[in-house]
């Protein structure tokens, strides 16, 4: 609202201010506050923001702090220019603005800072309260649909989001609210939709867990099931697992009907499971019911329970059948079973390797358990993704031959077709084997957003883009909060060459996750394709700083791009990674594909496809080696990876 050189107009509101954003920004970036100001305003939401008077002195001033104590939102404006000025008067705002933050509970949005330039969080000059809440980009002031839909909630519910936690964020990727924005022009929500949250595990040593959440993914597995409803799945139902957030604002973000919630008290052999199915919009109880069982029949009250709240639901579902399980019979396996899934889960080299000991530990018990052989795939499969110590050359026979048991045992399980799929697709270049495999799961399982994920990659990077990003859509569509999943359409539609839609994907998974894979990354190439260089190069020190490179290294690399711009960035990130013991052989061709130089990026790309590195199935259609499109080598390289004739 203010600049460093003072006040710009009347401040005084013509409302409470209960809903209304405050905007503290420098004079020179009065346009970019104006542009932000127009598209709040415009789809009809306060903004104290007022250039029509001059008028200073102890009114104006008073009349600023009223706004600033009364406003809904405070919308600090960060770049280049506020981190330029040691003094202002948007500085003396901002301090207001935290003084007042600090006496808001900790699940209360207030403070949005947005930056509308290549600034970096780690060096943006800002109060140490700024980097605890989740930050947004909007480059010269954009206009953002994804940004206004997330002021008009917060101001809708009152602001209320995930608690910052007790550690102050150390990295600059945005902070993920407990309620995400729901997504602009979703489909409405059917009264025939259920979201199930995991279920509290209540026993006396707090130790069943990994029970209590594989009970809630196997009531997942079998509600996705029936077609005629919808079911959120397990990442965006596990989402909320302790988050502060009202069963009307997670019914809202999953976009659902109704949400199933309970509780597991585990003491011995025995089992106490209580279960609720609450109507959203009410908040009534619609079923409620406790089962007392011992293990060995615990699958038995799965079956009851999921059968239970199809009934409850509502009169139109009442002949509808579950169809038959997938599981072990051995209360011992399935319970090693659920601990493997419960790593898995956690997505990391430690945790998959745990899992594979549960997974193993499984199949000792039980040597038909087609869902144990399923998992132990799925872990070899992605370890060299996760992990570059990891070699797919070791892990993927390891993976084939899990999945080929799981298939030999039950013909008719989704997931092992998926990621049989996956495996065909990663390491044999099979394109079109693969692509059998993902309609097949498909076909079985058509509401797990998996397949589709995976399929729509497949659809991409043969260049049948619209096709896949339909895919790609619908996995978001079935698991809305999922990381992967929104990262994933990312990447196709970089892969696709919609840059601006990229950016603004992989924007909104960072609000899903701070900390995840490499997001920042991948947002790092939408940028560089886009040549945005200095947000490439803002958002490559980002990931490296996640990585746990060096200060002085992501130090280095700014001062490249300042001092030789994105030729000289490259050439250092190319030394550097060829000096480390394990280099990313993908990254080192790309980059020297991107400065030019043919034959290294050549010899290293050789390197990448001895080790069937999984960036090879992005090759045709990955903008980061246009400049071999050219070469015969190139035509060859395509032709190996099953991509060209």
């Amino acid at each position: 609202m203010t600049d460093e050189s003072g006040p710009k107009g009347d401040p005084v509101p013509a409302s409470d201010g209960h809903r209304a954003v405050f905007l503290s920004y420098a004079s020179e970036d009065t346009e970019a506050a104006a542009r932000i100001s127009s598209s709040l305003r415009n789809a009809g939401i306060e903004v104290w923001f007022d250039q029509n008077e001059l008028r200073g002195g102890a009114a104006w001033d008073s009349a600023i702090k009223k706004q600033i104590r009364t406003c809904a939102l405070f919308v600090p404006i960060i770049s280049a220019n506020s981190r330029a000025r040691v003094e202002g008067y948007f500085r003396f705002e901002w301090k207001l603005a935290v003084d007042r933050s600090h006496l808001m509970a900790a699940e209360k949005a207030f403070l949005l800072p947005v930056v509308i330039d290549a600034t970096d969080e780690v060096d943006a000059r800002v109060p140490e309260k700024f980097h605890e809440v989740q930050w947004t980009w909007l480059r010269g002031g954009e206009n953002s649909p994804a940004f206004v839909a997330q002021v008009t909630r917060l101001l809708a519910f009152g602001g209320y989001m995930q608690p910052a936690g007790a550690a102050p964020a150390l990295t600059s990727r945005p902070m993920a609210p407990a309620v995400p924005t729901p997504s602009v022009g979703r489909s409405p929500c059917s009264e025939q939709s259920i979201a199930v949250l995991p279920f509290v595990d209540m026993s006396q040593n707090k130790d069943q867990e990994y029970f209590s959440d594989g009970l809630t993914e196997e009531l997942i597995g079998l509600l996705t099931r029936v077609p005629e409803l919808r079911v959120p799945a397990r990442t965006s139902c596990f989402y909320f697992k302790s988050k502060q957030a009202t069963i009307a604002d997670i019914a809202r973000a999953l976009n659902v009907a109704h949400v199933l919630e309970g509780s597991v008290r585990k003491a011995g052999n025995t089992i106490r499971i209580a279960v609720q199915l609450i109507r959203a919009d009410t908040g009534f109880h619609l079923w409620s019911q406790t089962f007392d069982r011992t293990l060995d029949d615990i699958f038995k009250v799965q079956d009851e329970i999921a059968g239970s709240v199809v009934r409850s639901l509502c009169d139109a579902l009442l002949s509808a059948t579950l169809p038959a399980r997938s599981a072990a019979l051995n209360s011992e396996s399935y319970q090693l079973y659920l601990r493997g899934h419960f790593h898995w889960n956690r997505r990391s080299p430690e945790e998959f390797r745990k899992a594979i000991t549960f997974f193993q530990q499984a199949i000792a018990v039980d040597p038909d358990y087609a869902l144990a052989f399923t998992g132990l795939a799925n872990c070899y499969s992605l370890l060299p993704i996760y992990d570059r110590t990891s070699q797919a050359t070791q892990t993927m026979p390891q993976a084939r031959t899990a999945i080929l048991r799981a298939l030999a045992i039950d013909d008719n399980l989704a997931e092992a077709h998926a990621s049989l799929g996956l495996i065909l697709t990663l390491f044999d270049f099979e394109w079109l084997a693969a692509e059998r495999q993902y309609q097949r799961a498909i076909e079985l399982s058509p509401n797990s957003p998996v397949p589709h994920q995976w399929y729509g990659e497949l659809l991409v990077n043969t260049g049948r883009f619209d096709a896949g990003l339909a895919q790609g859509r619908r996995a978001v569509d079935l698991d809305p909060l999922s990381q992967v999943a929104n990262l994933a359409l990312g990447i196709q539609l970089n892969s696709a060459r919609r840059y601006t839609e990229a950016i603004e994907q992989l924007q909104k998974t960072l609000t899903l996750g701070r900390n995840f894979a490499d997001t920042n990354y991948l947002l790092f190439e939408a940028y560089a394709n886009k040549g945005l260089y200095q947000e490439a190069v803002a958002a490559y020190a980002r990931q490296k700083q996640l990585d746990g490179e060096p200060a002085t290294e992501v130090a280095a690399l700014k001062e490249a791009f300042a001092k030789d711009s994105w030729p000289g960035f490259l050439q250092l990130r190319i030394r550097s990674l060829e000096a480390q013991e394990q280099p990313d052989c993908d990254e080192i061709a790309a980059f020297s594909a991107r400065v030019g130089d043919l034959d290294r990026a050549f010899a290293w790309l050789e390197k990448s496809y001895a080790g069937r590195s999984a960036r090879l199935t992005h090759l045709k259609v990955d903008a980061r080696y246009d400049n071999l499109r050219a070469d015969a080598r190139f035509a060859d390289m395509l032709r190996r990876v099953g991509l060209g004739s």
